[in-house]
């Protein structure tokens, strides 16, 4: 196949199985963050400890994966977690242990969510280098976010008939969807010849070498410091969700629908932003500006939820936060990952999106626990202020593999 057929069919099929990937896992996500917020939202940091202590257990059992070959295993994942959203379904028709249950399920979503989207972004970044993720980046994201879009207008439509149950297990089947997805687009990527490295079968290395090679570079511990400061500022955002939903919506139903709502409209606003802004941006100024946008918009909007809460500021602040978030950081974050080997594209990628993102979450989660809506509002100024120094520093570092 020639190569602009090959670019092509990569991107098109990629996009497709973002798409039932960001599908699969935005349907249960309404669900996940209603029923948390049943009981106490104090229970809130104990659970993002619980999923750090998952991340930390899953990211050797990973690495071991990895070195039997690191693009046959990204199905197989696919397919585990789709067995597991199977399971759930079960225990949740026969009403088995619904509070421990409700837990599990909590932390299970949240190792979900970022588990299977590092996994697949890991595959394109081994399948293309810098050039041609300059300029498909940005629309396979979007089809991701179409496949956001459906997600919660599925749940909105289905849950009063199919209850959760029914849509754990629709979210089973997308993931399925997606594992075919990704086999297609490692066939249509073998017409591409990357710039890096040719496909291995096995990865050498041991179960722990994404750690301590993260720990080794400076590239790599920027990304960290980047990815922290994300977690940090998305968890002090979503604490205040959760008091604001808890305090003013004490309905599960209408908390429900609302969240819903609100991740259509994040979801529209990002498909926007990536098939008309994304693109340019990128190949115009590069990724280290456009990191830059996520820290302005994250900080005002805590100072906004800390001074004025509210519903609406809510609706406000979650929708420019996810737009910015997935919209600009997602790609721009992906493609400095292309200039990396095939290691750390695979396991040292998938330290710092699992492990060193959700240690962010940890550790912010207490933090903002003792220091309270106006002690987040005043940190946000500073956590900006290091946040886009840190955003400069990977846009150079991205140049400078790429001249």
């Amino acid at each position: 196949m020639p190569r602009p057929r090959a670019e092509l069919a990569v991107a098109i099929a990629a996009a497709a199985t973002f798409g039932a990937v960001l599908a699969s896992y935005s349907a249960l996500r309404p669900i996940r963050d209603a029923m948390v917020l049943d009981g106490d939202p104090d229970r809130i940091p104990w659970l993002f400890s619980a999923t750090f202590v998952a991340m930390l257990a899953l990211a050797p059992v990973w690495a071991r994966l990895v070195a039997r070959g690191p693009r046959r295993v990204v199905p197989i994942a696919f397919h585990g977690f789709a067995l597991c959203a199977l399971g759930f379904a079960a225990a949740t028709r026969a009403q088995l242990a619904p509070v421990v249950i409700g837990r599990v399920f909590y932390v299970w979503a949240a190792v979900f969510n970022l588990f299977v989207v590092s996994v697949f972004w890991s595959l394109l970044a081994d399948l293309v280098g810098p050039t041609l993720a300059k300029r498909a980046y940005g629309p396979i994201a979007a089809g991701g976010t179409i496949g956001g879009i459906a997600g919660p207008l599925a749940t909105k439509a289905l849950v009063g008939t199919l209850g959760v149950a029914g849509i754990l297990a629709v979210s089973a089947a997308l993931l399925e969807l997606a594992a075919l997805g990704v086999i297609v687009v490692r066939h249509t990527g073998k017409g591409l010849a990357t710039e890096h490295e040719p496909e291995a079968k096995r990865l050498p290395g041991g179960a722990w070498d994404g750690i301590a090679h993260v720990a080794r570079t400076p590239y790599l511990r920027a990304l960290v410091g980047y990815v922290l400061c994300t977690a940090c500022a998305a968890t002090f955002v979503y604490l205040a969700k959760a008091r604001i939903g808890h305090d003013l919506l004490p309905d599960r139903t209408a908390r429900t629908e609302l969240f819903a709502s609100i991740d259509m409209w994040i979801n529209v606003a990002v498909l926007a932003v990536q098939l008309l802004l994304a693109g340019p941006l990128l190949g115009a100024v590069g990724p280290g500006l456009v990191l830059c946008v996520l820290p302005l918009v994250q900080g005002l909007g805590l100072a906004a939820l800390a001074f004025a809460p509210s519903v609406g500021a809510l609706t406000a602040v979650l929708i420019a936060g996810g737009t910015a978030t997935h919209g600009l950081t997602r790609p721009s974050r992906e493609l400095l990952f292309t200039v990396l080997g095939r290691d750390d594209k695979y396991r040292a990628k998938n330290v710092i999106d699992t492990v060193g993102y959700r240690f962010g979450d940890v550790g912010s989660v207490w933090i903002g626990e003792g220091l309270g809506a106006t002690g987040m509002a005043l940190l946000a100024l500073p956590l900006a202020i290091g946040w886009i120094a840190l955003a400069t520093r990977l846009g150079a570092g991205f140049r400078k593999e790429t001249q």
